[in-house]
Order: C-alpha cells, then sequence, then structure tokens
C-alpha cells in the first residue's frame, strides 16, 4: 500500500490505533474483528500496523509506523529505500538503517571525506509523499543549528545530496530511551530524578532560544552507558515567535496533529496555542511514569474516541504515591514528589511551573531536604525539611522548637554551626561521667556548651523578640556578645564557642568578624589555659585559615606553622591536616610552590600515620588539597588525588551534591585536562557545570570559573562552537555577578570573542573584542596588555573580513605595545596574516618566523601548529612550496595529537598542503 493511499484516512487511523494499542494483546484480534461501518475499510491497514506494536507508541505514526512502500518520487524511484550500507549521501557513508519512520529514515553513518571518522545519525526524508516535509526537515535544521547544549544531540551538517535528497547530520547517540534504561537498571529513585534534572536543563536551554520542544515522551529522550540524558527529535518542535495563526499545512491535515496523546498537554489535546507550558506538562507525565512507574492516565478509547483526551484536559491526576503498587516507592513518592508533579500536570497552565527550571529546581530543593516551592511555606513544613536535613542534631532541636518563627532559617544554620557542637558535646559529657574527676570537669563544659548553645537557639525565636527578618549571622553575632557578657570565667567554654562561631562566620563570608572573635578567642586561650592546649590549637587553625582568605598570608603562616608542630605533639590528626592544608594555601599565594607541594603532601602522608584518627572529612580535604596543589605546580598526580578525595567524599556524602564535593570533581576534570585526556575531562567539566548551576543556580561565581575552564579546553580540542557555548555561559554570569569588575568583564569578553574567530563568525567577534578592551583600558595597571591583545585579536578579525585599510590602521595603533615574548609572538603572527592578504609576502614571512620562533617552547599543542601553519601560509603564498609543506605537515600532525574536533584552522592547513604538494602546471 502506498502512504499517499492514505491521505484522507489517516487522522481516523491514528484514532483508531491509539485505541487498539489501549486494548491488550490479547484482545486485539476480535477487536479488529468487530470494526464496523467506514471504520472496517481500515481493518487490513491497522491489522499490519499492530504486526509492529511492540515498537509503535500510542497514536504516534510519524515515530515509528509499519514499513509500508515508500513513496514513490516523480520519476517512480522509490529513492530513500534504494539506500543501502556503503552507499553516499553527500559526504557521508551510510552504514546501517537505525530505523524508519512515516517521514523517512535514520541512518548510522560516518565521513567518507578527510573529516574526522565521527559516527553520525544521518536523517534522509522520503521525497514527495507529501507537501511540506521540505519545510518541515528545514524548520528543524534551523531549530538544532540554534540549541547547543549537552543533553540536546547536537546538529553537525545539513545539506543536499547528489540525488536531491534533503539531509540532516546529527549526533549519533548510543543509548536507550529513558524508561527502559531506569527499569532495566532498576534505578533508585534519587537517580530517576537526576536524569529528570538533566532533561529539564536541555528543554530549559531550548526554551531560553524559544523553542517549544511539543512531544517530549520516552522515546525522545535516551540516556548513555555513562548515565547521560540526550533530548533528541525537534521534529514538530516550534519557534515561539512564529505566527501561531492555526492555519493547517498540508503535512499536518494528512497526518493529523503530530503529537503522542499519553504525553501531550491539555491544550495541545484542545489543539490550543502551544507554549513553554506545554513542555512542562509533557516532563511531568514522563517524570510520573518514571518515578511511579505507570501513565498519569491509563483509558481505553472508546467507539467515539476521546475518552483518553477527556481524562487528560478535565480528570485530575492521582497522585504518583497511589499509582505505584510498590509500598516502600509509595512513602519515598508521598509528600513532596506528589506535590511537585501535581504542580506540574495542573490542567491550567498558569498554575503549572512557571519554566521547566522551576520544576528542576524544585526538585533540586527535594534533593537537599529543603521545603519545596509546590508545598504551602508553612512553619511545620519547614521545620520538618530542617530535620530531615540535620538529623544529628534532630534531638536538640526538638528540645527547643515548639513551633518555628520566620527566622527558622537562621536556626538551621546556627545549629549547623553551633549545635552539631553541641552533639559532640552531649556524647563527650557521657563519656566523662564514667571517668575520673578530670574528666568530670570535661562533662560539666560539655553540658555548658549544649545549654549554651540551645539557649542562643531560643533566643533566635520571635517568640522571644528576634525580628521576623533575623538572619543566621545575626544570630552568630549575637551569639559572640553573648558569650564575651555571660561566659566570664569559663574560658574553656568560652574559646570552644567563640571558635565555632566565628568558624560559622568564616562559612557565611563574614571573613573580617570571623577574624576579630577568633583573634580573641585566641587571646584569651593563651591567656587562660596556655599557648598547647587543645582549645587554642583549634582556635588558631581556624584563625589562620581566615588569614588565608583575608590574603593575609604572611601573618597565617605565623599561626599555622606552629600549629603543624603542636597538632603533631597531640596527636591531633584532624587539627593537623587542616593547618597543613591552609599552610600549603598560604604558601602558594606568596609564590613558594614547592613549600606549598610539601605540605599538602605532608597533609595526606598524616592519615596514614600510626596514631592517627582521620575522618572520611580529613581524607577527602587532603587528597584535595594535594590535588589542587599539584595542579598549581603543573606537576602529575592531580587526577589520582581528585580521584582518592572523590571516594572519601562519596563515603561521607553518598550520591548528595555538596560545594566540597563539586569541588573535588572540578580538580578531577582539570587533573584529566592536564593528563591530556581531553574527551574524559571535557565530559566531567559539562556534568560539573549542569550540576553546579543546579544546586547553586547560574549566577554562583563557581558557573564562571567552570565555564571558562571548560571552553578553553573545548578551544584546544577544535571545537569552536562548543567554546563558543561556554563562553557565553561564562559572560552571562560575569554579568549577572554583583560588583563584577570590569578587568573581569574584559577577559571574559576576549574569551569569547577569540572562540567566535575560531569558528569562523569574525562580525561576530568584533563587538566582543571591542568591550574586552573598553573594560581592560578601564581597569588599568596590568590589565592595559591584555587590552592591547583584545586589539590585535580584532585587527586580525577586520584582515579576515578583507577590511584591510582598517586592519593596517588597527595595527598601526598597536606598534608602541611593550609586548612579553609570549605576546610579542601571537601578534607577530596577526600581523603577518594581514600582511600576507596584502601581497607582501616577504614582510609576511619574516613575521611568521618571528611567531613561530617565539612560540616553540609554548606549552600548547595548538598554538604551535597555528604559527607553523601559518609560516607555511605565508611560504606557500610567496610561491616556496617546498619549504611550505614541511611547516604545513607540522601543523597537522600538531592538530591531530590534539584536537578531538577538526578545527577550520586545522582545515584551512589540510587546503594548503593540498596545494602545495599539487603537481605544478608546466
Amino acid at each position: 500500500m502506498d502512504l499517499r493511499d492514505l491521505h484522507g484516512d489517516w487522522p481516523k487511523l491514528n484514532a483508531l490505533l491509539d485505541e487498539a494499542l489501549a486494548l491488550p494483546a490479547s484482545e486485539r484480534s476480535a477487536w479488529l474483528a468487530a470494526l464496523a461501518g467506514e471504520r472496517s475499510a481500515l481493518r487490513e491497514t491497522l491489522a499490519r500496523l499492530l504486526v509492529h506494536a511492540p515498537g509503535i507508541e500510542t497514536n504516534d505514526l510519524l515515530a515509528a509506523p509499519a514499513r509500508f512502500g515508500a513513496p514513490a518520487d516523480d520519476t517512480g524511484a522509490d529513492r530513500l529505500s534504494a539506500a543501502a550500507p556503503g552507499d553516499s549521501v553527500g559526504p557521508y557513508r551510510l552504514l546501517s538503517e537505525l530505523g524508519r519512520g512515516g517521514m523517512g529514515a535514520v541512518w548510522l553513518a560516518e565521513r567518507a571525506d578527510a573529516q574526522p571518522r565521527r559516527k553520525i545519525a544521518l536523517k534522509l526524508p522520503h521525497l514527495g509523499w507529501a507537501p511540506g516535509l521540505a519545510a518541515r526537515l528545514a524548520r528543524e535544521r534551523d531549530i538544532l543549528a540554534s540549541l547547543e547544549h549537552p543533553n540536546i544531540a547536537r546538529l553537525y551538517d545539513a545539506g543536499v545530496d547528489q540525488l536531491g535528497r534533503p539531509y540532516l547530520a546529527l549526533e549519533y547517540v548510543d543509548g536507550v530511551p529513558i524508561d527502559r534504561y531506569c527499569q532495566s537498571r532498576a534505578l533508585p529513585l534519587r537517580m530517576r530524578l537526576d536524569l529528570i534534572v538533566q532533561i529539564a536543563a536541555a528543554v530549559g536551554h531550548a526554551h531560553t532560544r524559544l523553542v517549544v520542544h511539543r512531544d517530549l515522551k520516552p522515546t525522545n529522550i535516551l540516556v548513555t552507558e555513562n548515565g547521560e540524558v540526550r533530548l533528541l527529535d525537534f521534529g514538530i518542535a516550534k519557534l515561539v515567535q512564529d505566527d501561531d495563526s492555526g492555519e493547517a499545512t498540508e503535512l499536518t491535515r494528512i497526518a493529523g496533529r503530530a503529537l503522542t496523546p499519553d504525553y501531550a498537554s491539555p491544550e495541545q489535546i484542545r489543539g490550543e496555542p502551544i507554549g513553554t507550558a506545554s513542555d512542562v506538562y509533557s516532563l511531568g507525565v514522563v517524570s510520573y511514569e518514571l518515578l511511579a512507574g505507570a501513565r498519569p492516565y491509563r483509558l481505553k478509547t472508546g467507539s467515539g474516541g476521546g475518552s483518553l483526551g477527556e481524562a487528560i484536559t478535565q480528570v485530575d491526576v492521582p497522585l504518583a504515591s497511589a499509582a505505584t503498587a510498590d509500598p516502600a516507592l509509595a512513602r519515598q513518592l508521598a509528600g513532596d514528589l506528589d506535590a511537585i508533579l501535581n504542580k506540574a500536570l495542573k490542567k491550567d497552565r498558569a498554575e503549572r511551573y512557571s519554566t521547566v527550571d522551576s520544576f528542576a529546581a524544585d526538585i533540586g530543593r527535594h534533593l537537599r531536604g529543603e521545603p519545596v516551592a509546590a508545598r504551602p511555606d508553612s512553619s511545620w513544613y519547614r521545620l520538618e525539611r530542617w530535620l530531615r536535613r540535620h538529623k544529628l542534631e534532630t534531638a536538640i532541636a526538638a528540645a527547643i522548637v515548639v513551633s518555628v518563627p520566620a527566622g527558622a532559617a537562621a536556626q538551621a544554620a546556627v545549629l549547623t554551626a553551633i549545635a552539631a557542637g553541641a552533639g559532640v558535646a552531649l556524647w563527650q559529657a557521657h563519656r566523662a561521667r564514667l571517668q575520673a574527676r578530670v574528666a568530670e570537669e570535661e562533662a560539666a563544659r560539655a553540658e555548658q556548651v549544649k545549654d549554651f548553645a540551645l539557649s542562643i537557639l531560643l533566643g533566635a525565636n520571635t517568640d522571644s523578640g528576634a525580628g521576623a527578618a533575623t538572619t543566621a549571622v545575626d544570630v552568630l553575632m549575637m551569639a559572640q556578645q553573648r558569650i564575651e557578657s555571660e561566659l566570664t570565667g569559663r574560658p574553656e567554654t568560652s574559646v570552644e564557642l567563640m571558635t565555632a562561631v566565628g568558624d560559622g562566620l568564616f562559612g557565611f563570608g563574614r571573613l573580617d568578624d570571623a577574624d576579630a572573635i577568633l583573634r580573641k578567642a585566641i587571646e584569651l586561650a593563651r591567656r587562660e589555659l596556655g599557648p598547647r592546649h587543645p582549645r587554642t590549637l583549634a582556635a588558631s587553625v581556624v584563625h589562620g585559615a581566615v588569614l588565608v582568605s583575608l590574603d593575609r598570608s604572611t601573618e597565617a603562616k605565623t599561626l599555622l606553622q606552629p600549629a603543624v608542630v603542636e597538632a603533631r605533639r597531640q596527636n591531633a590528626t584532624h587539627a593537623l591536616v587542616d593547618a597543613l592544608r591552609w599552610l600549603s594555601s598560604a604558601q602558594f599565594n606568596e609564590g613558594d610552590v614547592d613549600g606549598g607541594v610539601a605540605s599538602a603532601q605532608a597533609a595526606v602522608v598524616a592519615l596514614s600515620e600510626p596514631s592517627a584518627s582521620a575522618s572520611k572529612l580529613d581524607t577527602a580535604n587532603a587528597w584535595a588539597s594535594l590535588s589542587n596543589a599539584l595542579n598549581v605546580a603543573q606537576r602529575e598526580g592531580q587526577a589520582d588525588a581528585a580521584r582518592r578525595a572523590l571516594a572519601a567524599a562519596r563515603h561521607l556524602y553518598g550520591d548528595r551534591l555538596t560545594e566540597s564535593v563539586l569541588a573535588t570533581r572540578m580538580l578531577l576534570a582539570k587533573g584529566l585536562a592536564a593528563e591530556g585526556k581531553d574527551a574524559a575531562a571535557l565530559e566531567a567539566l559539562d556534568l560539573v557545570l549542569a550540576d553546579t548551576e543546579r544546586f547553586f543556580g547560574p549566577q554562583h561565581p563557581q558557573m564562571m570559573t567552570i565555564a571558562n575552564f571548560l571552553g578553553q579546553v573545548r578551544l584546544d580540542c577544535g571545537d569552536a562552537p562548543g567554546a563558543v557555548a561556554a563562553f557565553r555561559i561564562q559572560l552571562a554570569a560575569v554579568e549577572r555577578k554583583t560588583g563584577g569588575d570590569g578587568a573581569q568583564l574584559g577577559l571574559t569578553h576576549s574569551a569569547l570573542a577569540r572562540a567566535l574567530v575560531a569558528a569562523r563568525r569574525r562580525e561576530e567577534a568584533l563587538p566582543h573584542f571591542e568591550a574586552s578592551a573598553r573594560f581592560l583600558h578601564e581597569a588599568g595597571g596590568a590589565n592595559a596588555l591584555f587590552a592591547a591583545r583584545s586589539l590585535s585579536g580584532r585587527a586580525l578579525a577586520l584582515a579576515r573580513l578583507g577590511r584591510l585599510d582598517e586592519a593596517e590602521n588597527a595595527f598601526e595603533q598597536l606598534a608602541g605595545v611593550a609586548w612579553t615574548d609570549t605576546e610579542h609572538a601571537a601578534h607577530a603572527g596577526r600581523l603577518a596574516i594581514l600582511r600576507g592578504l596584502q601581497g607582501r609576502h616577504d614582510e609576511a614571512i619574516t613575521l611568521a618566523r618571528t611567531s613561530l620562533e617565539g612560540s616553540r617552547s609554548h606549552p600548547s599543542k595548538i598554538v604551535r601548529a597555528t604559527a607553523s601553519g601559518a609560516l607555511g601560509t605565508a611560504l606557500f603564498e610567496a610561491g616556496r612550496r617546498d619549504e611550505a609543506v614541511a611547516l604545513l605537515r607540522d601543523a597537522i600532525g600538531l592538530y591531530v595529537e590534539k584536537e578531538l574536533v577538526m578545527s577550520a584552522d586545522h582545515a584551512d592547513a589540510l587546503a594548503v598542503l593540498g596545494l602545495a604538494e599539487a603537481p605544478t602546471q608546466r
């Protein structure tokens, strides 16, 4: 049967297939036999379709229909069916068919030319069977070209082959649908939630580009072996700003609305205009299915059609906890997750989450044990969430909190800083009562710490007079005042609590306040307890850390070096590790690289001393400090140290994200990059960036750091478009940062401009070069040289754009710059390109040779390759082909060693080499 014969009946066929698939397989034959009237005319077609039912989703003929004969083109030839393994389509060689749908087939293919042998998914449409296919394919191409996200399958290429067939070359994702992935691995709930957050990140990225997916469902969401999500099939996606007049295309009239009813939003079912809220709903359905193991609606479509649609538009979704048959799972879903899914699946789009990012943020809050936006923000609910996050302090909290006031957040934060110490003190008190008189004194002190900590928390209660806006820092500062006024004559208790308060202020970034209170604590400890007392040691280590963070490293060393000696004497492993790792930071700050590495190594050695009593936290901190030290010193072993730190952190935190876990994962990524394991480094960086945004939000300073490093690695691996995307993330974070300085803005604009040039988007790069120079000039000082570097890059971009007079003028204005050796070599290479374009070949060769000589010792293979390629090109343009060949081969060899993706510069060098090696015409 020709698909064109079904044009008029396609919507009816879709509806009947929906009805059939809602039945158990054993009942479908009887259902087919009972079809009557005009419905019976489609019996044979339905029977053939149902043979393929295991691979077909309800009412989704576009995803995987039965394999009817594909339509013929105007000549009667079936171009698509003629495709076979080994055939060429444009620059690609077909390897094997991955799947076939109503609109075309998808093939596994690879480049057939000199480009990298990357496996790709090549989408080939049927031709001629329905008007509008070409337009839809063009839309998919344009939409995918605007999306650059690690969780979205990337578009690599698009074109028309030698037979006139349009094609899309997409990232080949070696993965399985997300529902099968979760089922086959019996994935725990937390890991399923992590996958959902990845989907939300991809959909959210599309929404920021004004693209609505409109067909989110498990078969369009693949998961790789590494647990990475890839969102596929933007073939029916819609641009938000498009005209939504409702006029149906011919393709739509033939195929019916392109949607999958089980995952469609109420507004899709009703045929209303579609916006981002529709994707929120569909993601809610997918999430419901992944978490509860069932879809929200399991209704059979009757002969009149529409009961599924009616349910979606009218029937309230049952709670996920009620839909699962697993009692343990039901308990996990009850509460927050029920509320989150319920909010995502509201009939009224105005009642749903406003964005998928908001949906993901609520999941993140649930995972961290924080109150979620989907539930009422009552005092009791916030208290329950806090108690879940701080199980260690639950007993203390329960004893003092009867109703949680508006200042509960402050109480929670203070418990983290003080009440944890109170919990330890209770344990110490229990032990002390079993010992002799000296230990009895320790028990009394522990009780004092406990009582004082509890009284501080009670003081934060609004019923006690505290303001509703009381913050954790306010409570810590009030605690300090009370320590000084109420604990006179109890120095050991005072010092312990002052150290805890100082440490808490340090954690909140109140460095000057922490410095002041810790100075008082050390003075009191030395005077009343003696320089060798354990409380004196503890206060000295924390104060040393604060001083390092205040960039007062010399002063910090005067505290930390004696603390190391004293900690060894006391066999105090925790104090020793902390003192050594902060001493390492102080030494690096003062330029003592060898000393910094040695101190970090000593912290690791301390873990295995015979008398050591290291905790998992000590182990994680020590190895992380060593990884960081080796990174700064550019020495081997950073990745291994980071792995050890991460292993200890996993024992401590499980799969929970924390600031220290994210920092350690970043160290591992840096270590992998330093070892030349770029693919692994990029994979790690993509995950760290996504998790950091999920944990802290897009405005956090770490987003700038991670995005910058990700961009640099991508650029060094030849992936200029990926670098552009990373640097744009960095720029957005820098611009959002309150009080972001001009130098930081200037350097970020410079990085983005260089990536745009590498991506051959030179016109776009010009304003970023100009902004970079402006910000860096305003910052002054050493930044002036970086401003000149940006102006040099702008001059080269002008030259490459053919604006030679403007480029000449721009280079002339840089004639008096006092370049460093490295910057002089780079600038000379840029000027050499202009001279070559001007036909001044001897000058171009001289300048390019200067650039190459200045770059020979550069650590970057890409910098050396660029310099070799520039000189080779200059020699070729001057007619000195034999000399050019060797240099161009050197450049290409360096590119091949380093790049994961062929860069434009690499391709240019290959092209010039081909010309240089071609036989000359006689």
